[in-house]
């Protein structure tokens, strides 16, 4: 490979996490009203992923004491929250291009929303099995919907908005705890609270859906099985990536309580505080994500991301005390609140790859990494210890990040045209 062809490849890998589509979009009062409302759909679909999510955790003690679940069998039902999902993001990608964006959303949050009053009703062990399995698959289709609408406005609005569309996705989750919450503490009843929240959230993503076009997302070729992109090049590493930070992410969900609780010598009622701190700063973070990757470009914000969370992942190892433990977990949510953002904005404009099965293939691939991490993380723990378990989470993170600017600056970033797979 000639110098020249060597300095072509560099920036074509550079265009693709720096900035987003440079072209300028259309202004007239128009074009800006109709993009508001775009954008306002984008938002509700996924406050409602995150909404929703929230809501199942309230959930899980009345299931386990009403059904007199065994930790074993609860694990058991629990997981097939995770394998939903996984089987459900695919068929985000078919049913986008095939139906259009907001059949996609309309029909995948609704359902979620059914699925939780369902869940709430807690009818029997077989049946809250089945629901929140489907349950998960709906989840999935709707968190990879709300990515793919995302990545097709920020594409047209020309500068950043996956980060502070994200932003909609934690403040559904803070605000979905906080009422529950609040309402169960008053004394009213599980299905009342759920079922009363539930409705109002499907209506209230219809009537924001109803300002995108029935026609909009939809792909004049028909297809035939799920659309995924080839994983190799830029889109495996991305999906490397991104499989390492959600395995990271699941991990805080998972077990920094317990970390706290453990090592720091922090009280069991007080060591959820951790994981708080963890979402709230998610949540500031992806408020002011979008500015950060205009300001700075996505590489930067990436890689300072990342290095955010293996240090703060090795400090939390180096230290029991507990307000460093609190500091840190705060400290580790700014960093990884953008990651996921920029990565899948950055697999939606690889060279010569379909925007939706580069989203479908990295976040499929993504949330493996958040299936597989409680079993693989509590295996360390068991053998070995938790510290060694965070370490390993640092390392991996490290390994992702070495790799991504590895080859970025090695390949030509170019994606091979969407394979179709019969499921």
């Amino acid at each position: 490979m000639s110098i020249q062809e060597q300095n072509n490849t560099r920036l074509s890998n550079q265009n693709t996490l720096h900035n987003s589509s440079k072209k300028a979009p259309d202004s007239t009062p128009q074009h800006d009203a109709k993009m508001r409302r775009r954008l306002f759909a984008a938002r509700a679909g996924f406050f409602t992923g995150g909404f929703t999510v929230a809501s199942w955790a309230p959930i899980i003690p009345f299931v386990q004491t009403e059904l007199s679940l065994e930790p074993a069998v609860l694990g058991t039902l629990l997981f097939g929250l995770g394998i939903g999902s996984f089987f459900g993001m695919p068929i985000a990608g078919t049913v986008s291009t095939r139906f259009g964006n907001r059949a996609a959303l309309a029909a995948s949050g609704v359902l979620s929303c059914l699925l939780l009053v369902v869940l709430a009703m807690i009818p029997g062990f077989r049946i809250e099995c089945a629901a929140l399995l489907f349950y998960g698959v709906t989840l999935g289709c709707l968190e990879v919907s709300a990515n793919i609408y995302g990545a097709q406005l920020e594409k047209e609005a020309g500068h950043p908005l996956m980060s502070g569309l994200h932003a909609a996705y934690s403040v559904g989750e803070v605000v979905s705890a906080g009422a529950i919450t609040g309402l169960l503490v008053l004394g009213v009843p599980l299905l009342w609270v759920v079922g009363g929240l539930m409705v109002v959230l499907a209506a209230v993503l219809l009537w924001a859906l109803s300002g995108v076009s029935p026609a909009e997302g939809r792909s004049a070729v028909k297809s035939e099985g799920m659309v995924f992109a080839p994983a190799r090049g830029r889109i495996l590493m991305l999906s490397l990536v991104c499989m390492s930070v959600f395995l990271a992410e699941g991990a805080m969900l998972d077990w920094s309580a317990i970390y706290v609780h453990q090592v720091g010598g922090v009280d069991l009622k007080a060591a959820g505080v951790g994981y708080t701190l963890f979402v709230i700063a998610m949540a500031i973070a992806r408020l002011m994500g979008d500015r950060m990757v205009e300001r700075f470009g996505r590489a930067r914000v990436l890689v300072t991301g990342m290095l955010l969370n293996i240090g703060t992942l090795v400090a939390m190892v180096l230290t029991d005390s507990p307000v460093v433990l609190f500091a840190s977990l705060f400290v580790m949510g700014l960093g990884i609140a953008n990651i996921a953002p920029v990565l899948i904005s950055a697999a939606s404009s690889v060279k010569g790859c379909d925007p939706t099965a580069a989203i479908t293939t990295v976040t499929t691939i993504g949330y493996g990494g958040l299936m597989a991490g409680p079993a693989l993380l509590g295996f360390i723990a068991q053998h070995k210890s938790l510290e060694t378990a965070f370490l390993f989470i640092a390392a991996l993170l490290m390994m992702a990040l070495l790799n991504e600017i590895r080859v970025s600056t090695i390949t030509n970033g170019k994606c091979g045209p969407a394979v179709r797979r019969r499921m």
